[in-house]
Formats: structure tokens, sequence, C-alpha cells
């Protein structure tokens, strides 16, 4: 799909919840669902503009989507935050530093940053490690460029300060498109980030309420706040298919799915 250098092109390569869906040894009519839409990897998102590649989070099953989506390029990764399900995966960009050994940057605020060090010290610390990936951790202090590692491009990157149930975290605007994924609360200095979107990405984890996640109504309030012209939810848990969402939804918002493609102006 060849898009102009003034669009971004956004690839959600993941929606689930941290355990993935299905979730093992669950029979429940989610996770037995024939539906595709109801089989959901950990949460991650691909970003192409002006031949810059952007990552958001990079998780477990971030060497299946790589390989799934046909990710050509890696320039920057951008980290919401430091769990599991957003980072394990990070050794495997290492395959995009075969070619070109410049390092690619992971972005992150410095608490998440900090954590990273430690959970990937043979990476960031030790540097002894036979083949280590050449990542280095670049702390986000405000609104950044990141830079191609092939050609002469840039694209501006503008964190969105959130919270997730006792976590400080970030989600990414890009142009007109936004990702806010693991949110509890979204601050009010933030909205006036999330001004002008087309596409808006937003956590909706389930009904039941969760401490660290919206619940899907939260989501939807949250959402019609904002004013996307669009809203996809993510990271969304086994409790309901994605038809029992989707039919639930007001016009502009739907469940996101693996796998689902769209592009947004700059």
């Amino acid at each position: 799909m060849a898009i102009e250098s003034r669009m971004v092109k956004v690839t959600l390569m993941g929606t689930g919840t941290s355990t993935g869906v299905p979730v093992i040894g669950c029979s429940c009519a989610t996770c037995t669902s024939s539906d595709p839409k109801d089989s959901r990897l950990r949460c991650s998102c691909y970003i192409e503009v002006g031949g810059v590649h952007l990552v958001i989070d990079v998780g477990p099953d971030f060497r299946y989507q790589a390989m799934h989506y046909h990710v050509k390029d890696v320039d920057a990764a951008l980290i919401t935050h430091h769990h599991f399900d957003h980072v394990a995966g990070l050794d495997d960009l290492r395959p995009f530093l075969f070619r070109n050994r410049t390092s690619i940057p992971c972005y992150a605020q410095r608490n998440t940053a900090s954590i990273m060090a430690e959970m990937f010290a043979y990476i960031f610390k030790d540097g002894k490690y036979p083949g280590v990936p050449q990542l280095e951790l670049a702390e986000v202090q405000g609104p950044f460029v990141v830079q191609s590692r092939s050609i002469n491009a840039g694209v501006a990157v503008t964190p969105i300060p959130i919270v997730h149930g006792s976590l400080d975290i970030l989600g990414y605007r890009v142009g007109k498109f936004a990702y806010l994924t693991d949110v509890s609360e979204i601050p009010f200095a933030s909205l006036s980030l999330l001004e002008g979107l087309e596409v808006l990405v937003l956590d909706g984890l389930r009904d039941k309420p969760h401490p660290m996640h919206l619940t899907i109504e939260q989501s939807i309030s949250m959402a019609a706040k904002i004013g996307a012209q669009q809203t996809w939810f993510t990271h969304i848990a086994h409790d309901l298919t994605h038809v029992e969402i989707e039919n639930r939804m007001p016009a502009g918002m739907a469940p996101a799915y693996d796998g689902l493609q769209f592009v947004v102006n700059l």
C-alpha cells in the first residue's frame, strides 16, 4: 500500500490484553471463537510515515508480528511503559540491525527507562554479550523528532502523559493519530494534546472495573470527550467477543482487531 510522504500509515499488530487472547486453558466463548477478530496478540503498533518506521511497544509477540505484517525496518521504538507485555520482545529488534548498524533508539520516560536498563542490563549496561543489539535508551522529556536510520527524513512525535493505575506512563501522537493503551486516567493537561485527531486508539479492557484500565463504558465516555473522528479500542480482554463489543458501539467508535490498518494525515 503506497502512501504519500505527508500521510501516516498505521498497522495495529496486536490488540489484546497482557495474556493474549485466547487465554491459555480458557474455554470461554471468546477463547473458543472461530472469529479471527477474537484472536488477539499482545499490543503493538507499527507506524510508517515519510520513510520513517516506528513501533510502539515491543512485546512478547513482536517477532511473529513483525514477520506476519511484513515490518521492513524500525527506526525507533516508542515505549509506553515497562510491563512485560509491552517490552519483552525488545531483543527481537536485533535483525533490523544486521544490515544497518546504526543504533535504534528506544524512547521512554525516565521511570520506564531506568527499569528497562535493569531488565535488559545485558543490552543497556553490560554490553559484553556477543551480538548484543545496538539499542539506546532515549529519555523522553517533551516532543521529539525521530530520524530515519537510512535516509534524510524525520517525523515529529508528541508524548502524551497518561495514568496506568499507580504508574505514570506515556501514549504517543504522530500527526492526527494518537495511541493510548493501558489507560486508567487521562490528566486534564493531556487532553489539549489530543485535539484535532482523525484517529484515536484507546484502551478498553472489559466491562468489569479494573484498577489499571478503563472499562469499555469509561472508554466510550473518554473517547466522546476527546472527539476524534474515529476511535478504535484496544488492549481488549476475553470477557466479550468482538461482535458483542461492536454491537454496542456509538457511531465513530469500534473495537480494534489485529491487522487493522488505516491512514491519517500528518
